[in-house]
This record gives C-alpha cells, sequence and structure tokens, in this order.
C-alpha cells in the first residue's frame, strides 16, 4: 500500500510540475477588464517588476468582440514609477480588420514601445483611457517581449 501511495505522490508532483512549467510563457503580460458595452473609464494595468537590468518591448493588446467596428482608437496611456514618476501621452491605436468568425473573440496586440527599461523593483501602474466612449473591447493589457 505503502508503494502505490508513493507512486501516487510522485506523479502527482510530475504532473504539478509539468503544469507548473506549461504556465511559464516567453512574453510578461499584464491585464485589466473594461465594460464591453461602453469603456470609458481608465483600465488600471499593474504589473510587478522583478528585472530592473532588462530591456523590453512593450506591446498593447485588446480583446475585442464583434462590437468593436473601428479602425483606429486614441487612447491616454499614464505610466506610474513604483516611486511616483509619472509619464503620460496620447497614442493613437490602429485596429487591423480581420475576418474571423464575429462570435469569437480575438485579440490585438499593437507594437508600444522598444527597448523599455523598467529600473525599479516593484509595481507599476499603467493607465490606457480612451479619448471617446467605445464598445467592444474587454479586456486592455501589455505584454513585455525581449527585444530582437
Amino acid at each position: 500500500m505503502r508503494r502505490i501511495t508513493h507512486g501516487l505522490a510522485l506523479a502527482a508532483a510530475g504532473t504539478f510540475a509539468a503544469l507548473g512549467a506549461g504556465c511559464v510563457t516567453e512574453h510578461r503580460s499584464a491585464v485589466c477588464d473594461v465594460d464591453p458595452f461602453a469603456w470609458s473609464e481608465a483600465a488600471e494595468i499593474r504589473y510587478v517588476n522583478t528585472d530592473t537590468l532588462g530591456r523590453f518591448g512593450m506591446e498593447l493588446f485588446l480583446r475585442c468582440n464583434e462590437r468593436l467596428t473601428d479602425d483606429t482608437l486614441t487612447v491616454r496611456i499614464t505610466t506610474i514609477t513604483p516611486d511616483s514618476l509619472r509619464f503620460e501621452e496620447p497614442v493613437q491605436l490602429r485596429i487591423p480588420r480581420t475576418r474571423d468568425i464575429a462570435a469569437l473573440g480575438r485579440e490585438v496586440v499593437i507594437p508600444y514601445r522598444r527597448h523599455v527599461s523598467l529600473v525599479r523593483g516593484g509595481e507599476y501602474r499603467i493607465r490606457v483611457i480612451p479619448l471617446r466612449t467605445v464598445a467592444g473591447i474587454e479586456a486592455v493589457g501589455i505584454h513585455l517581449t525581449d527585444n530582437d
């Protein structure tokens, strides 16, 4: 009986280790849900930085549904560092058209910044605010990618 219990414990540990490895992606991401019927409020994305030496590419992504009909969207992006420094700018996002089935949501990835250094450890807050109310966006997020 002990052999069976020990074997099951090892199998379970191997399964959990495999699942844990499967959750690691090449992208470091953070996301915030927004009102899909009328997004007008700030989406505050919180990213906890532990790599203060690396340089990354930063991409915005939008999780959209069939209600989104626009091909451009202007947003105000505010980045607040762990030591309360603030950087703010308007950004026009170009949303490419796709021929996906309307019932399926889609994710639009838009390059935002290259060679970004997050020199402080801790929580960065990135606020994304549309300049006008928009329907069809369910979530807004960031990906930090390795520079090519």
